[in-house]
């Protein structure tokens, strides 16, 4: 018999989307998943979107406003599959994605880590873009080791957790609540055998979302990332060693980088937690890197900070989306 995946959602003020999400669910090709959503205390129409399925034998629970990291600890707690499937409330799956990681994870076993290839999408998966991470074959072993040296960006539910994983690396953190996937998957992964990617299965993730949770650059937002990427350098540490150090380091700069203008306590104590505080990295944002050799850092950042609050304007947004497919470029490009 082919193995239960619960599929978890966590949902909080997601009425715009849940439907979608929740259908993506629903129509996996994949024919043994059960679907647990935990509602955290929505104060829009979610919990009655989400209770509209019940009928399809979706499991519907609510609890008060705890996060979605408590979200995803309640479902698992409810979950009887041996293998968990996060998704998040405004995100997609493809319909073949848990068929090809299933097929595949039963020519390793239940202590790697099977992910997924994903992109960034508007309002149409068919307009999907940037598919990521590469694998010229259709699987590719990394060693965990390498993985958590490279820090591949991946999105929750790009992954296929086994329940032997998480009984190893534990549950959910629920005192973070930004880049908590992070530091969840970080203990996964040095918990698993290494890390399997299938180029076959495919998972989307919205961009444009203004109430997504990694829109957030608050305080305590700035305090949970710090907190995470202690935990990510406690985990190389142990797993990979001082050849870890560089990868360490620059997570923190990242960090900081993101504290400038805003919270320089925090850079500081980035800078105490660095092993070389002194070297700066390449970060993954063109327009930064290039004026950065002009106008500095900290002024690059303003500028980028000024375009991306013009870009996060709902009209504008729309905008640049719209104009942007009628001359054939991909939103990514801004």
């Amino acid at each position: 018999m082919k193995p239960l995946v619960s599929i978890v959602i966590p949902v909080f003020n997601s009425d715009e989307y849940l439907a979608e999400t929740i259908e993506s669910a629903i129509h996996q090709s994949y024919p043994n998943t059960e679907i647990i959503i935990i509602d955290d205390g929505s104060t829009d129409r979610s919990l009655q979107i989400a209770k509209g399925y019940i009928k399809h034998g979706v499991n519907v629970k609510s609890q008060p406003n705890k996060g979605a990291s408590a979200a995803r600890n309640h479902g698992i707690s409810l979950a009887k599959g041996s293998y968990i499937q996060f998704l998040d409330a405004d995100d997609l799956l493809h319909p073949d994605k848990i068929t090809h990681q299933i097929q595949t994870i039963q020519e390793y076993s239940n202590l790697i880590l099977i992910g997924s290839t994903w992109q960034r999408f508007d309002e149409n998966i068919n307009k999907a873009y940037k598919k990521r991470p590469y694998t010229e074959n259709e699987t590719k072993f990394f060693e965990k080791e390498e993985w958590l040296i490279d820090r591949p960006y991946m999105i929750p539910h790009t992954w296929l957790v086994s329940r032997k994983l998480i009984s190893l690396a534990g549950l959910w953190n629920e005192k973070l609540s930004f880049n908590d996937d992070g530091e969840f998957f970080y203990r996964i992964v040095a918990a698993s055998n290494g890390v399997v990617i299938d180029h076959r299965a495919s998972a989307y993730y919205r961009s444009g979302n203004l109430n997504s949770l990694s829109h957030k650059r608050d305080r305590a937002a700035m305090i949970s990332w710090l907190q995470s990427v202690r935990s990510y350098k406690f985990i190389v540490k142990q797993v990979v060693g001082e050849r870890g150090n560089d990868a360490v380091d620059k997570s923190f700069f990242e960090l900081s980088y993101n504290c400038i203008d805003t919270f320089p306590d925090l850079i500081e104590i980035c800078k105490r937690e660095m092993y070389n505080p002194n070297k700066q990295y390449y970060l993954s944002d063109k327009l930064v890197y290039n004026l950065t050799k002009i106008i500095g850092l900290r002024k690059a950042k303003k500028v980028r900070s000024i375009i991306s609050g013009i870009r996060d304007i709902g009209v504008v947004s729309k905008v640049i989306y719209k104009t942007k497919n009628l001359i054939g470029w991909s939103s990514y490009c801004l």
